[in-house]
C-alpha cells in the first residue's frame, strides 16, 4: 500500500499558487452565491488514483465544497463512469 507524502497540504498550496496565482478568471464568471453542482466522468477506462490530493484541492480552494466519491482509490474502471459528485460554490 502506498502512502502520502506527510506534507500533501504543502505540495498542494504550492501547486495551487503556481496555477491559480492572483485568481481563477473563470471562476469570475459565475456569481459568488451560485451553488452548481458538478460530475467527474472518466474518458477512458482508468485506475483511479488521487482522491486524497483532490480532497486537499477542495479543501483548501474553499472547504464548504462537498465531493461525493463513487470509486475507490485504486479501482479499476470503465469508461463512462461516474467518479465524483461535487456540490458548492
Amino acid at each position: 500500500m502506498h502512502t502520502l507524502p506527510p506534507n500533501i497540504s504543502e505540495l498542494v498550496r504550492t501547486a495551487l499558487s503556481e496555477d491559480i496565482g492572483s485568481g481563477d478568471i473563470t471562476a469570475e464568471l459565475l456569481p459568488d452565491a451560485s451553488m452548481v453542482i458538478a460530475a467527474i466522468e472518466s474518458r477512458e477506462k482508468a485506475v483511479i488514483c488521487g482522491i486524497p490530493w483532490a480532497n486537499e484541492v477542495f479543501a483548501q480552494i474553499d472547504n464548504t465544497v462537498r465531493i461525493e466519491w463513487s470509486v475507490d482509490e485504486g479501482e479499476l474502471i470503465e469508461a463512462g463512469t461516474q467518479l465524483a459528485t461535487i456540490k458548492g460554490r
